[in-house]
């Protein structure tokens, strides 16, 4: 999939000035949304910045030995940090290899990429293992963070980071890219996503059918014509605890979005806050079925004024 995609223009062309100035930043805090292509935007710009002739605009030549490299997949210089498969968090090994790369020179007129995606899952230790990279660079290098969630990361990370912000783009902009892939049910998709193109399009038809089943869900608690403690039991079967929280806060955000001015708005901005702190109390193992119990009751006793 080709990067830069058509919502990050803005953000490319600010990088690619920076780029060409010499003023790009020894690290990059590149954040917002999942399923928007933050990763794809990283490694787009770690290819232009490694090319020995990229174009004015930032684009890679594609012949050079780099550009070979990189699509080979084993470029020397660019060196990319995730968890390991099976695993949720970035191991600090992973960060020592990483700082252990940074301490080497770089060639004069060179550049050497460090890409660490998602950002927010590396431990405490290993952000403080990272930490002594991002106060003594050495020239030459980029640091390249993606997160989905920066206020999860250590505020001494975020103080020494440029933040690159790449908010959701415009529903019309992302249903007309969907649509060139094929996609025909687009704003069904952008509605189970909370808006989000890449994530739309890797959705399955049971995903968007799953969707629609708890969009009614909600709806029939607050007609009350639905129990919340029998809701609660069919949506443990279905999924993990912090699926269905992220689900439960798109849906409310996309009814907001949908009916702003509502009475209930502002009962339903205070509910949609404790749905994302619970999601970010799951550390704590709690009990998933007395979570989606309390957070059903609490919906339906809020939406009761629809009736």
């Amino acid at each position: 999939m080709k990067a830069p995609m058509p919502w990050q223009t803005e953000a490319w062309q600010r990088l690619q000035a920076q780029r060409r100035a010499d003023r790009l930043p020894h690290a990059l805090l590149i954040h917002g949304p999942a399923g928007t292509g933050k990763g794809l935007l990283a490694r787009a710009l770690a290819h232009s910045l490694l090319c020995r002739e990229p174009s004015p605009q930032g684009e890679p030549c594609g012949r050079c030995r780099d550009c070979t490299l990189i699509a080979a997949g084993n470029h020397p210089d660019l060196m990319e940090v995730m968890p390991e498969e099976g695993s949720r968090q970035i191991r600090i090994d992973a960060i020592r290899a990483l700082v252990e790369a940074d301490t080497l020179a770089v060639e004069p007129g060179r550049a050497r990429i460090f890409i660490v995606e998602p950002a927010e899952r590396m431990g405490t230790a290993a952000a403080n293992a990272l930490l002594k990279t991002l106060e003594e660079p050495v020239p030459g290098t980029h640091m390249l963070l993606v997160s989905h969630n920066p206020d999860r990361l250590p505020i001494t990370i975020r103080s020494r980071c440029q933040p690159l912000r790449l908010p959701l783009p415009a529903a019309d902009e992302a249903e007309a890219w969907l649509a060139e892939q094929g996609v025909k049910d687009a704003p069904e998709r952008l509605a189970v996503t909370g808006g989000a193109p890449l994530a739309a399009l890797a959705l399955d038809a049971e995903s968007v059918a799953a969707w629609a089943a708890r969009r009614q869900d909600l709806a029939e608690l607050a007609a009350g014509r639905a129990d919340p403690l029998t809701v609660a039991e069919r949506w443990e079967k279905a999924a993990d605890l912090e699926t269905l929280l992220a689900e439960l806060g798109k849906q409310v955000t996309t009814r907001l979005r949908a009916h702003p001015g509502s009475h209930l708005a502002p009962r339903l901005f205070v509910y949609l806050d404790r749905v994302f702190e619970t999601r970010r109390e799951l550390t704590h193992n709690p009990n998933p079925r007395l979570v989606l119990e309390d957070l059903l009751i609490q919906w339906q006793e809020i939406t009761e004024g629809e009736r």
